[in-house]
């Protein structure tokens, strides 16, 4: 649990990384932080059982999903792109 609520505290972060290079999808993430946050919050206030399970499963799936992305567009693609601009500069 202390894992998952770290990891929500980081991924909570992500869009604030993509908002100015992907506003879109800054903007799909923010209802996954969202339901992240309900499921940790709804978990502690009362027992899920089984389907927490799931929740937190689901909910943590797609974020890791974003989460590249998010590093795909950030830091891949520029390194990608003034390689290539150098590349032809010669």
């Amino acid at each position: 649990m202390d894992v998952f609520f770290t990891y929500l505290l980081v991924s909570s972060t992500t869009p604030l990384f993509l908002w100015k290079e992907r506003r879109t999808l800054a903007i799909l993430h923010i209802p996954v932080v969202a339901a992240m946050w309900g499921v940790y919050l709804t978990y502690i206030n009362m027992d899920l059982g089984e389907l927490g399970h799931y929740l937190f499963g689901f909910t943590f799936v797609v974020n890791v999903v974003i989460a590249h992305l998010t590093i795909y567009h950030v830091f891949v693609k520029r390194f990608f792109n003034k390689k290539m601009r150098n590349i032809r500069d010669y």
